[in-house]
């Protein structure tokens, strides 16, 4: 009965074992726990063979007693292999103790040392025999006992390395730093060794070797105490770790800007973000439990997620939603993108959405499709969207069989206003045109738009209208630019010229029509511009014929039909010659002969005037320091100045570097230009002639007295020369308009120290009169026609002004 009860001593550890495993999970020191519980459990069924005398023969018992003695033999080794496996698992100190003595090596050599003490047991040195023990008390019961040999020494020092080992470990348990991991080493330490000293009492033999018994029991219970709080720290740590993870997460989710929640089969909410409750104008957590019917102000909105939720948990299939538009608790209209995904967890459904703010993206998109339609400067629809509407109202009229009007606007001599009042000036003048241009709408004509193609051109497109409406609507645009326009520092009266094609007379194409209204347009300029002209087949011949002649004037620039001649400015008291004009002229090799007030009004219009008033400027100075050069008498050269070129923001420095080039000195240039250059900014104007003054160029106000209103700004201006035009020099012996004219002319020069040329002198009475009336330098064909630089030279500088001798 003893050995029965005995042996079941050996079922605790095993059992201590298996709820290890079960409690850690089969880890490394888990399975190094049971394989301890195990060694201990082979220990008590050694000693326990020691008491089956009534049911095994002396031979057998003393043959199972040294076959399972390796189980208290091994639990030296695998304390530390226990040790070993914990340092190895956790973070420690570095240490040379740990470095040389905690490695697989030393596991192995106890092991090794181990299997050696165990197999010395089955020699007679180590076992010599055994002996029965008749125990006497209260139990009555006989044991066999070992008798040890000559080697039993080695059990003893054996012994003696558990202590060793016990120390070391306890040592090396302090340097664990994870907690939880040190307080079971260390207490797995001093367990194993209060239960191993118990168990060393067997050695006395009227214990009866009951305290193995007591040992595995101690062992088997104290050590599974350990692991379980070990286990319970470990759980407790994860599930901290895990309470600050998921609080992490929910901060994570909070700090998210989309809008996130999740509902449960029913539609009640189980998680939800920050975003999403202030949407809705709440805190996120009152939302939990509860459904969306209840909070979202959009009942639409709320319906239509209820049911796509539903979708997403019966078909358990992800749903994109790539646009929608909600609204906010605020009453804001707001654009989402929405995922909304199936959850499955511990057999329950959920639905997952997470919805992007795309506002602003949609504000951006419809800001970009804004700005590709229409003008940053004036807000009109710009020319992609004239186009676009072009065609499409053609389609319609097309189906409703009307009429429709294309009006091209141009603001006439914008340029000059833009160069002379600066570009923020010129760009509030297009503002305020494009205000009252968007407010041009009449009783008879309200379906209209408006455009800004660039720079000074607007059009517009007239739905469902007659010729004659057009023509009511135009004459109101035109009226709209009789009140003048102020701008910052100004009040500016401005024109417009207008052209008119309507559909399907003039085109039934939509750039056939725009072209015509182009077209009508520059006739109007060319009328006179304030004015507004219909399309007509006339208008189209003369356009191309204006395309040849500008395609030809192209050419000519490089081509050397393009000539200067001169003509000569005479002293009435002295008939000498004081001066010259150089003039352009252009004989085209496929045109012939083309006059100038063809072609420079063409070259005005297009620009080619910057390049041609340069070449005649440079050309001019040239042939005139080569005369000098020559030895003639140097005279000065005068050359007209367009209003495009002065009005170029680098004239100045242009007439600069041309004199520089040419060697002239500016006293030998006079430059010749329209008193209508005071019709924009008056002080823009009198700084660039007083620039040009600085450098001793020479100013004639030409054809004075056809322009607008310089007479007010006449004594203002820095000029050395008024050019009286040969209009009212013709016929001044007969017309007592002109004589009055001139007379005033050459009065007003006079009373401002003004030098006074009378153009186109003719006859021998108009030189009288001028003569007469104190007008001393002339020139006209009366002298001299405009004639070619050899023929200047042969006529006058030979005749007039001999060469000097050396």
């Amino acid at each position: 009965m003893i050995y029965l009860l005995m042996i079941s001593f050996a079922l605790f550890p095993l059992a201590a074992g298996i709820t290890t495993i079960y409690i850690l999970g089969k880890t490394k020191l888990s399975k190094l726990l049971f394989l301890f519980f195990i060694f201990t459990s082979f220990w008590q069924i050694d000693v326990s063979f020691l008491y089956a005398c009534e049911f095994f023969s002396n031979s057998v018992i003393e043959f199972l007693f040294q076959l399972f003695r390796f189980g208290s033999i091994m639990l030296a080794p695998t304390l530390f292999s226990v040790i070993y496996t914990a340092i190895n698992q956790t973070q420690m100190v570095e240490s040379r103790m740990v470095k040389y003595t905690v490695n697989k090596m030393t596991v192995i050599t106890l092991y090794i040392w181990s299997t050696f003490v165990y197999l010395i047991g089955w020699s007679q040195k180590g076992i010599q025999s055994f002996e029965l023990v008749k125990s006497q008390g209260p139990i009555k019961a006989g044991f066999l006992y070992p008798v040890y040999g000559d080697w039993s020494w080695i059990f003893n020092f054996n012994l003696f390395i558990f202590i060793i080992i016990t120390v070391l470990s306890l040592a090396l348990s302090k340097k664990l730093k994870e907690s939880e991991t040190k307080t079971f080493v260390f207490y797995f330490i001093i367990i194993v060794t209060v239960g191993y000293c118990i168990g060393i009492l067997n050695m006395i033999k009227s214990y009866l070797l009951l305290p193995s018994s007591i040992a595995v029991l101690f062992l088997s219970i104290g050590i599974l105490i350990p692991v379980i709080r070990m286990h319970q720290k470990i759980i407790a740590k994860m599930n901290n770790a895990l309470l600050d993870q998921k609080e992490f997460l929910h901060k994570i989710i909070d700090m998210n800007p989309s809008y996130i929640y999740a509902k449960s089969q029913d539609g009640k909410y189980t998680l939800t973000n920050q975003a999403y409750g202030l949407l809705f104008g709440v805190n996120s957590e009152e939302l939990i439990g509860n459904f969306e019917m209840d909070y979202n102000p959009d009942l639409d909105m709320a319906k239509q997620n209820i049911r796509l939720d539903h979708q997403v948990l019966s078909t358990l299939e992800e749903k994109h939603i790539p646009e929608n538009e909600i609204m906010d608790s605020q009453g804001n209209k707001r654009w989402i993108q929405t995922v909304k995904l199936p959850i499955i967890s511990s057999g329950d459904k959920q639905v997952l959405s997470v919805a992007t703010d795309i506002t602003q993206r949609k504000i951006n998109e419809k800001k970009r499709e804004w700005e590709a339609l229409h003008d940053p400067l004036t807000g009109l629809p710009n020319r992609r969207a004239f186009h676009q509407d072009l065609i499409e109202q053609i389609k319609l009229a097309k189906l409703t069989q009307e009429s429709i009007a294309v009006i091209f606007l141009d603001l006439d001599r914008f340029k000059i206003i833009n160069d002379t009042l600066n570009h923020e000036n010129g760009d509030l003048l297009l503002k305020k045109v494009a205000e009252r241009l968007s407010k041009a709408d009449d009783k008879r004509v309200t379906d209209f738009s408006v455009y800004r193609l660039g720079g000074d051109e607007f059009t517009f497109i007239l739905s469902s209208v007659t010729k004659d409406e057009t023509t009511i609507f135009v004459k109101r645009i035109l009226n709209i630019f009789k009140k003048s326009f102020t701008l910052k520092d100004h009040e500016l009266f401005v024109t417009s010229s207008l052209g008119i094609s309507l559909y399907p007379m003039d085109g039934d194409q939509s750039d056939v029509l725009i072209k015509n209204a182009d077209i009508a347009m520059y006739s109007s300029k060319e009328s006179g511009r304030n004015s507004y002209s219909f399309f007509s087949q006339e208008m189209n011949d003369n356009y191309q014929e204006k395309m040849v002649l500008e395609k030809a004037l192209r050419k000519a620039l490089h081509s050397n039909e393009l000539k200067i001649v001169y003509q000569s400015k005479m002293d009435i008291d002295t008939n000498s010659i004081i001066g010259m004009e150089a003039l352009l002229r252009w004989e085209s090799s496929e045109l012939g002969m083309i006059s100038p007030a063809e072609f420079i009004p063409l070259a005005e219009e297009t620009g080619i005037i910057l390049q041609l008033g340069d070449w005649v400027l440079k050309s001019a100075c040239l042939q005139n320091k080569l005369w000098q050069e020559m030895g003639y008498t140097p005279i000065p050269v005068s050359v007209n100045i367009s209003l495009r070129q002065f009005y170029d923001g680098n004239f100045v420095e242009s007439v600069m570097n041309i004199l520089k080039e040419t060697n002239l000195a500016a006293c030998y240039l006079d430059l010749e230009i329209t008193e209508s250059i005071s019709m924009a900014n008056i002080n823009s104007v009198i700084s660039t002639l007083n620039e040009l003054r600085a450098i001793g160029v020479s100013i004639s106000i030409d054809d004075f007295g056809t322009g607008y209103s310089s007479l007010s700004y006449l004594k203002k201006f820095p000029i050395n020369n008024l050019k009286i035009d040969r209009s009212f020099v013709r016929d001044i012996t007969s017309n007592s308009e002109n004589r009055a004219i001139v007379k005033t002319i050459i009065s007003m020069a006079n009373n401002l120290n003004l030098d006074v040329i009378a153009e186109g002198v003719e006859t021998e009475e108009e030189l009288k009169f001028l003569k007469a009336n104190g007008c001393m330098v002339v020139q006209g064909y009366l002298f001299s026609p405009p004639i070619s630089g050899e023929e200047f030279e042969r006529t006058f500088l030979e005749q007039h002004n001999e060469p000097a001798t050396t």
